[in-house]
C-alpha cells in the first residue's frame, strides 16, 4: 500500500509543499474565494479555490505518490465540514479538458467520495473575440450547512456570466 509523501505547511504565504522521490516539488494552496459572495449577495464564508502547482520544471513520469498525498492535504482541509474547494482548471495552455479528466479520475477513485461530494460545471466565456470554456469542479463536506445555497450559486456561475 502507497503512503503519502510527508508534507509540510509553509506559514507565510501559506501553502502546503512535499518534494517526490525524483525530487520534484509540489505545492497546495488554499486561497479564500470570494466569488460566490460578490454574485450572489450573500455573505458566504469557507469557500477556497484550490491551487496545485508543480514548482520543478522537470517531466515526471506517473507518480502515484503524488494523488494520494493531494488527497492526504484535500482530507486535511476537510477536517473543517463548513469549507468548500473549488478547482478550477487552468485553460492558459490548452490543457484545461485534460486537467480536468483527471481530476475527475481522482475523485472517482479516491476514498474521500463517501464525505466529500463533488459537482462539476462547465462554463463558456463569451467575449467578442473568442469564447473560453472554463471547467471547473466544487467540492463540499456532506455535512456543510451551506451546501444548498453553495450548489445553487454554483450551477448559476454559466447566467451570471453571460449577464455581466
Amino acid at each position: 500500500m502507497l503512503v503519502p509523501y510527508n508534507y509540510f505547511l509553509n506559514e507565510n504565504p501559506q501553502f502546503y509543499y512535499f518534494i517526490t522521490k525524483n525530487k520534484i516539488e509540489y505545492r497546495v494552496a488554499f486561497i479564500v474565494d470570494e466569488t460566490f459572495s460578490a454574485v450572489s449577495g450573500l455573505d458566504i464564508n469557507n469557500i477556497f479555490q484550490i491551487i496545485i502547482e508543480k514548482v520543478s520544471d522537470k517531466i515526471e513520469k506517473l507518480d502515484t505518490q503524488v494523488s494520494i498525498t493531494i488527497q492526504a492535504i484535500i482530507i486535511a482541509f476537510f477536517k473543517n465540514s463548513q469549507n468548500s474547494m473549488l478547482y478550477v482548471c487552468d485553460y492558459k495552455d490548452d490543457k484545461s479538458l485534460k486537467r480536468f479528466k483527471v481530476f475527475n479520475r481522482w475523485y472517482a477513485t479516491s476514498s474521500i467520495e463517501s464525505e466529500i461530494l463533488k459537482k462539476d460545471n462547465v462554463i463558456n466565456c463569451k467575449s467578442n473575440s473568442h469564447n473560453t470554456i472554463i471547467y471547473s469542479s466544487l467540492l463540499y463536506h456532506k455535512e456543510n450547512r451551506n451546501q444548498k445555497t453553495i450548489i445553487e450559486i454554483y450551477n448559476t456561475m454559466q447566467e451570471i456570466l453571460d449577464e455581466k
